[in-house]
């Protein structure tokens, strides 16, 4: 038992760093697609710096944004760099145009967000959005936060790193006051709303509720990848509110919110269904669990076609 504990930690990957401090501004995402397609091996390029237009630690910067974002990969030679499948139908792949390939459309920055929350290493976004079950913070309540979390996987990163990290991850959602007090929006996913300084210096709030620039297709893809984690097709609606990767954490979602966006799914796919039997409400997929994973696409397929239209 201690032995197979012990390979589950070492199998828990940690990325509290990376970002040079840098949140990502606007642009960023865009251009570190475009540096890929054309040359796999642009962020090894000297050149990267002109190509980019930015500073040296910001190329790093943008490196790690693209694969924190799930756009961008390692390929399969040392060096090289690719754009993952979701960055292929986002920014397209030379032949065929992309769904999204300036980042116009607000729902690809919440597919961004649910990237960076669900499918990469431990950080303070994974932390936060999987594991922090308080509705307000302070940094320095989520660096104790963090510690014993680390502390109870047996994994050690130093203080200052996770205050830069929470420092990055605060910015990146909440902005940062600039002189005479305006907001810096240098990030896109502030358009989120998810996190926002209060009138008591140093009190963010996780904004849980309904948010009105959320599709509700991203929530249905968001349910049944949860689903497919879990490798269960009839979830109980608190999972979907509470559980790690659920679409109410990611999201910050509330009950009513998750019950209105499957509701609605429930009227236009049937691929979804809720019910709510003496008190015990359900959220269940009606297909083959074989394309549970293909259906999940065809949410955002079926959304971006209908933008299109």
């Amino acid at each position: 038992m201690k032995q197979d504990l012990e390979k589950q930690n070492q199998a828990i990957k940690l990325r509290f760093s990376g970002h040079q401090t840098f949140v990502a501004r606007n642009g960023w995402l865009e251009k570190g697609a475009r540096l890929v397609t054309e040359n796999p091996r642009g962020f090894l390029d000297d050149n990267a710096v002109v190509l980019l237009g930015v500073g040296k630690n910001m190329v790093e910067s943008i490196k790690y944004w693209g694969l924190q974002t799930g756009l961008i990969e390692d390929g399969q030679t040392p060096g090289m760099m690719q754009l993952t499948a979701f960055g292929r139908f986002i920014f397209g792949d030379g032949k065929e145009p992309g769904a999204d390939p300036y980042l116009e459309d607000e729902a690809t920055l919440w597919m961004l967000h649910y990237k960076m929350v669900t499918e990469t290493p431990t950080s303070t976004w994974t932390m936060v959005f999987n594991h922090y079950n308080k509705p307000e913070f302070r940094k320095e309540e989520l660096l104790q936060f963090i510690m014993r979390r680390l502390d109870e996987g047996n994994k050690s990163v130093s203080n200052k790193t996770i205050e830069r990290d929470i420092d990055c991850f605060v910015r990146t959602y909440a902005g940062t006051r600039v002189k005479g007090g305006e907001e810096s929006f240098d990030s896109p996913f502030l358009a989120l709303h998810l996190i926002q300084a209060t009138s008591d210096s140093g009190l963010y709030r996780l904004n849980i509720g309904r948010k009105n620039n959320l599709p509700e297709a991203l929530v249905g893809y968001a349910i049944l990848r949860y689903m497919k984690s879990i490798k269960e097709l009839d979830v109980n609606l608190s999972r979907l509110l509470f559980d790690p990767c659920s679409p109410g954490q990611v999201f910050k979602l509330d009950q009513g919110a998750l019950v209105d966006a499957v509701l609605s799914l429930e009227k236009e796919c049937k691929k979804i269904s809720y019910s709510d039997t003496a008190g015990l409400a359900t959220v269940r997929y009606n297909g083959d669990r074989l394309k549970l994973e293909d259906d999940a696409k065809l949410f955002l397929e079926h959304y971006y076609q209908e933008k299109e239209a």
